[in-house]
């Protein structure tokens, strides 16, 4: 009988320049030679839990494209949501896919099974630049670039909660610890990271400072160590194009709130990190030169290969194995 294929782990990088989606091979880190055609402006992804499913989030075209992860190949027509959809979320029972939209201050709510959007999106803040799903399913939390906000959607009715969570200057991505107790935020303005209390909906007083112009944020699967990628300066709107600077990662301590010292130096303009599900390695999309940049977890060290990749990545979603 023929040994059965194991299933390899995939990054997907979103490539607004040529509106593209490049795979890579985690284990081996190789591009796989054919990108996928999306939508306009492709920015975020969210993939379903079973990992069969990736959503991606077409800011230019005000649409979401769906990807088969295993045959790699765009599948259906294009889901028309609000104006400059930037970052999806998934919820962790794999039924709604929920879509911030930039310019419309709104969320889409998309039924994963049907792939139908529903005819009511809710307000929300200014610049809704991303969402993302508390690890409970229960709230939604959007974070309001303009407003310095974040807004707290219920999931099941699909309301807005007030109040919303003052943050720093430009909140844009951010991240949940493993258990669920704590969500972070980067502030791209103030060069920084909030952190509050997701069932109170509370901020902690004190931010932690991280490098110039922070985007996005990951955390490992441990819940010990979170990743910052710093573009290397303020964005002053979500549509304009990103400092030109040599990048950094930051790397904090989740348990103490701080900062290591040194920062990692990666590509320029780096955007977007993901941890993979083994929480050895972080993939960086590099938007600055058209690469992927990979840190070891353990060492905090970038490999000094690079893996090129479509136009401009903005965003990195690693899909889980799963049969």
């Amino acid at each position: 009988m023929p040994a059965r294929s194991r299933c390899r782990p995939t990054a997907f990088v979103a490539n607004p320049g040529g509106g593209t989606v490049s795979a890579i091979d985690v284990k081996t880190r190789t591009k796989y030679p054919t990108d996928i055609k999306v939508g306009e402006g492709p920015a975020g992804m969210a993939v379903t839990p079973d990992g069969k499913t990736l959503f991606v989030a077409n800011r230019f075209s005000d649409s979401v494209s769906v990807i088969d992860v295993k045959t790699r190949t765009k599948v259906g027509a294009d889901i028309t949501v609000g104006s400059q959809p930037n970052v999806p979320a998934v919820t962790p029972d794999g039924k709604t896919l929920f879509v911030a939209n930039l310019s419309s201050g709104t969320l889409s709510v998309i039924d994963v099974k049907t792939r139908k959007k529903d005819p009511t999106d809710i307000t929300v803040g200014t610049i809704a630049f991303g969402v993302a799903v508390a690890p409970d399913g229960k709230t939604a939390f959007v974070t309001n670039f303009l407003s310095d906000t974040i807004s707290a959607i219920d999931v099941k009715t699909r309301t807005h909660k007030p109040p919303d969570i003052a943050t720093g200057t430009g909140p844009l991505g951010g991240a949940f610890t493993p258990d669920g107790k704590t969500g972070f935020v980067v502030n791209n303005g103030g060069n920084s990271v909030s952190t509050f209390d997701l069932k109170t909906r509370t901020k902690y007083p004190i931010d932690i400072p991280v490098g110039p112009g922070p985007v996005a944020m990951a955390i490992t699967p441990d819940g010990k160590t979170g990743f910052v990628d710093n573009v290397g300066g303020p964005i002053a709107s979500t549509n304009t194009p990103m400092p030109e600077s040599i990048g950094t990662v930051s790397t904090i301590d989740v348990k103490t709130r701080t900062k290591d010292p040194t920062d990692i130096t990666v590509g320029p303009q780096p955007a977007g990190p993901e941890v993979t599900p083994d929480g050895k390695t972080v993939f960086v999309a590099n938007y600055g030169n058209g690469t992927v940049s990979t840190i070891d977890v353990k060492t905090r060290t970038k490999d000094p290969s690079d893996i090129p990749v479509g136009g401009n990545p903005t965003t990195t979603t690693i899909t889980l194995c799963r049969r």
